[in-house]
């Protein structure tokens, strides 16, 4: 199927495949994908839905970051693991009901069948018309959905509803079963006191605070004018990071340790 459809871009847009030869070189098709992650996502939804579960907290320090998503999980943790308690049948329910939707109105024939391999098409095509292999012994199918998703295709579906007897249940893969969901949230996420209760770690060293280098145009600051509060010159006084006193740079401090400004010269 991919080089089927390959071929006919390549037809119609060679030079937009060659631009995908030349600039597109990793794997960006599903059907190119292993078939052992049960997955067939091409998309970063995942990291871009983590990314906006923490947004209001990536401002904080990283051990409070880390701390935050560590509760965020906790809630979320323990609300999984009570759903799964409610959970009904061998299979998860939007598992289920997908198979419902794409067994509605199926338009497949199954032309041939044989101990477990059938020949299947869609319902009224010609002789010369594409036709899929499937087996469900091997629980394969030649356009490769069902062993990179692990759920059963449309044309695994319609061999499947035609055999008497047979459960679509019965040929999904484990992973979406309800007893691995369960057993995914059935540990613990251990709960700790809060920050003023840590134990001090000590390192035998200072750590200073990073330096940070300005960015590229200008900047955007506004002083306020005496009417808004501010004031009409500058009272705001420079503090070093290494003696924390008042009216000088790091580098040029004479009251700090030396170690300390030779450390800072060296992250510098």
């Amino acid at each position: 199927m991919f080089d089927k459809h390959y071929n006919a871009m390549a037809r119609a847009k060679p030079e937009s495949m060659k631009y995908l030869q030349e600039t597109h070189k990793k794997l960006w098709s599903r059907s190119q994908y292993g078939v052992q992650s049960k997955v067939d996502y091409v998309t970063n939804n995942l990291a871009e839905f983590f990314n906006n579960w923490i947004k209001k907290e990536k401002g904080k320090h990283l051990d409070d970051l880390m701390d935050t998503i560590r509760q965020k999980m906790l809630i979320k943790w323990n609300n999984r693991k009570k759903v799964a308690k409610k959970f009904e049948g061998k299979i998860l329910p939007h598992i289920v009901q997908k198979l419902r939707e794409d067994n509605f109105n199926l338009d497949i024939d199954v032309i041939t069948e044989n101990d477990g391999v059938a020949e299947v098409c869609a319902k009224g095509s010609s002789d010369t018309a594409f036709r899929f292999v499937v087996n469900l012994k091997e629980r394969t199918c030649v356009c490769r959905v069902w062993q990179g998703t692990g759920i059963p295709c449309k044309h695994a579906i319609a061999y499947i509803t035609f055999i008497p007897g047979q459960k679509l249940e019965d040929y999904v893969d484990d992973c979406y079963s309800v007893e691995r969901f369960r057993a995914a949230y059935d540990g613990v996420i251990p709960s700790i006191p809060d920050k003023s209760m840590w134990p001090k770690a000590t390192h035998g060293f200072f750590m200073h605070p990073p330096l940070l280098k300005s960015t590229a145009g200008r900047r955007k600051n506004r002083h306020k004018g005496a009417l808004e509060g501010g004031s009409s010159r500058k009272t705001k006084r420079h503090k070093c990071p290494i003696c924390h006193q008042l009216g000088h740079h790091w580098y040029t401090c004479k009251n700090g340790d030396p170690a300390d400004i030779a450390a800072m010269k060296l992250e510098r």
